[in-house]
């Protein structure tokens, strides 16, 4: 629990500091080298259930809506 609250703040603080997205922001960019090393990602039966992708894509549905405002 305790490093969930260190990595949760040091990837908070690398956003802020670097002011560019940790995550991609482009759907198709959630296919480049997952961490799951998938050799086909989104192509697979198993990436239904991968939650990079879940989060990557949701991510990136969160940020396409900030720009909307």
């Amino acid at each position: 629990m305790v490093q969930d609250c260190i990595l949760c703040l040091q990837e908070a603080a690398l956003q802020f500091l670097s002011k560019k997205p940790v995550y991609p922001t482009d759907p198709k960019d959630c296919f480049v080298n997952p961490p799951c090393g998938c050799p086909n990602p989104g192509k697979e039966v198993q990436c239904e259930d991968c939650p990079h992708l879940e989060a990557c894509f949701s991510n990136c549905r969160k940020e396409s809506k900030e720009w909307v405002r």
